[in-house]
């Protein structure tokens, strides 16, 4: 078995990164989701969380933004330079965000 140790040292931040609340919540459910197995299982477990991030996560959590971005601009009445300070994103970031969310 994998020693969960190792698996929560793995996954903890590098030396020096602060995590957000949102990047320590993925890092916990990450470490949940990958102790407590055999070796075998683990290398399956670990190879379904890192094709389901690559192939449909990434990309569906780079829509969410793109959605979110435009529901500011639209909901919000926000202007791009305003959604850029309220999320620490650059304006030209913003800016693309709110071209990739056209329909």
């Amino acid at each position: 078995m994998i020693k969960d140790q190792l698996v929560e040292e793995t996954l903890q931040a590098p030396d020096g990164w602060v995590d957000t609340q949102a990047q320590a919540q993925l890092r916990a459910c990450l470490t949940a989701i990958l102790t407590g197995h055999d070796e075998i299982t683990t290398i399956i477990i670990a190879g379904e969380v890192i094709a389901i991030m690559r192939d449909q996560l990434m990309s569906n959590a780079a829509t969410i933004r793109r959605s979110a971005a435009r529901a500011a601009r639209q909901q919000l009445s926000m202007m791009p330079q305003d959604i850029a300070k309220a999320t620490g994103q650059t304006a030209a970031t913003v800016a693309r965000l709110l071209t990739e969310s056209r329909p």
